[in-house]
């Protein structure tokens, strides 16, 4: 049996051995919004509990529901749009798939499978058998990288090629009838008029989250990773069943796929059956993205390799210049090879294992105060390379502020905040602003005037809103608690939410 098989019946039987309801009420509060870089932590479920029966009784004419929305751009001309389901709706896809639980995992995890998926949404705890782990689904990216950098590589030296490949568009692509054929079968899926069928049930009510739309399942929730899953599953199925005479080893990091083979052909026949297969699902592989590479490439990510010497992981303490030419490399890696984690992997390096900030300062006053300045300009010039990593930009300068608290550090930091709202208004970026107007609030900056700093069109979104008024601003008809007040976020520090990397593993 191969690591990558092992690391799946490990996963299933860690699965199969939690309460189902444990698993509901996880899904229901932690997976409820998208992963902690997306929304500061103000936007948090409370008290959200599986009721015994669902809020929409009538699948036949459900009520159309629309999501809320936000995004920060992936490049020029796109954007990653997250989509948050009204509660009613989500609650009821949790309530049918616990319902139903056995046969998703069942379905999941098929013995038939040749390809593992790496990507099962819901933390498991190979140390406490039983029990949920601490850490989002955001964490199994990094468990994606090492099983790539460890587990294929430890299978490679049996094999001569690797193939990449992934899907187009994936989440905005899946056609949700597809979400019935995946569990079902297309047939069965089909003739079930009335709704009988989990699948078809979840299908109803996904649709109608997002204005009765059939293209497209949310992206952002674990919920919506977890209906990926069973859909992508199924595709595998196929594809294992129809290569059984080749061998290969196949996994597979949501819509992410590496195979190991032996021949060019059986790579070009792999391709073409998962090609085919992913059509039957409305689905396209991404022929940019996907090639077919001689062994040892394409087992190390190249962007990893290039930054490995100048990681500052094993270092106690990190002087004030060495941070800013690393934070200068980090930024030369991530502009050659756009869309990795390499700048989320740099700044997780700054903290020790109690997510204390290593950066060593100055210990005279006026140079230690120009070098905070300009730690702060520079983390502000990542942003504007990455907006994703906004969260990680203000937690570090959240660290810098406990630690040298004064009025003149935050009147400057109160300075820089105000500047790159205007900044973020004029560029219409609802995604900075959410995350700058909690953090003015956060910190009690004494930020007040908004509505003079933003546009009046940006000042209407729902999660704006919400962030400036202290007050939720949507979902309200649902009665559902889905919001905290910045000041009440301060039990824990960003650097501490938003601890993804696993800073004590090699």
């Amino acid at each position: 049996m191969t690591l990558v098989e092992k690391h799946f019946k490990k996963t299933a039987k860690l699965v199969r051995a939690i309460d189902k309801k444990v698993i509901a009420e996880w899904l229901l509060t932690e997976g409820y919004f998208p992963e902690q870089y997306v929304l500061p932590p103000s936007f948090s479920v409370t008290d959200f509990k599986l009721k015994t029966k669902p809020y929409n009784k009538n699948l036949n004419d459900p009520a159309r529901r629309k999501l809320v929305t936000i995004s920060y751009p992936k490049s020029l001309l796109t954007s990653r749009v997250f989509g948050i389901q009204h509660p009613f709706n989500y609650h009821d896809i949790v309530f049918h798939l616990i319902e139903d639980w056995k046969i998703v995992v069942d379905h999941i995890f098929h013995n038939d499978l040749k390809i593992f998926s790496y990507s099962f949404p819901i933390p498991v705890n190979a140390k406490a058998i039983g029990k949920l782990g601490n850490l989002r689904s955001g964490r199994m990216i990094y468990e994606w990288v090492e099983m790539a950098e460890k587990d294929m590589v430890a299978e490679a030296h049996k094999y001569n090629f690797i193939i990449r490949a992934d899907i187009t568009n994936f989440y905005n692509s899946v056609y949700t009838h597809s979400i019935g054929w995946a569990l079902h079968g297309r047939e069965k899926a089909f003739a079930d008029k009335e709704f009988k069928l989990t699948g078809n049930k979840v299908d109803k009510l996904i649709q109608y989250a997002n204005d009765a739309r059939t293209n497209g399942i949310p992206v952002g929730s674990a919920l919506s990773d977890l209906i990926a899953e069973i859909v992508l599953t199924s595709i595998d199925r196929k594809v294992s069943s129809k290569l059984k005479t080749i061998n290969f080893v196949g996994s597979r990091f949501k819509d992410d796929y590496r195979i190991l083979c032996n021949s060019e052909d059986e790579a070009k026949k792999i391709l073409k059956v998962l090609s085919d297969e992913l059509v039957e699902f409305n689905l396209l592989i991404n022929e940019h993205k996907t090639k077919v590479l001689t062994l040892p490439d394409g087992l190390y990510r190249q962007h990893d390799r290039e930054y490995h010497n100048y990681s500052l992981k094993d270092k106690e303490a990190i002087p004030f210049k060495t941070f800013e030419l690393t934070l200068l490399k980090a930024l030369d890696i991530h502009k050659a090879y756009p869309g990795t984690s390499i700048l989320e992997k740099f700044f997780s390096e700054l903290y020790d294992n109690d997510s204390k900030l290593k950066i060593q300062f100055s210990a005279d006053n006026n140079a230690r105060n120009k070098q905070i300045l300009k730690a702060m300009s520079l983390l502000m010039l990542v942003k504007r390379e990455s907006e994703k990593t906004l969260c990680h930009v203000l937690a570090i300068c959240e660290e810098i502020y406990i630690k040298y608290r004064s009025p003149k550090l935050k009147e400057k930091l109160k300075y820089l905040i105000e500047s790159e709202i205007v900044k973020a208004s004029n560029k219409k970026s609802a995604f900075e602003l959410v995350w700058l107007v909690f953090f003015s609030r956060y910190l009690s900056l004494g930020l007040t005037t908004f509505s003079k700093m933003i546009d009046k069109e940006l000042m209407e979104t729902a999660f704006l809103k919400s962030v400036i008024s202290s007050e939720q601003k949507f979902f309200n008809d649902s009665k559902q608690k889905l919001f905290l007040k910045p000041k009440d976020c301060k039990t824990k520090t960003l650097s501490k939410r938003l601890a993804v990397f696993d800073r004590n593993k090699e």
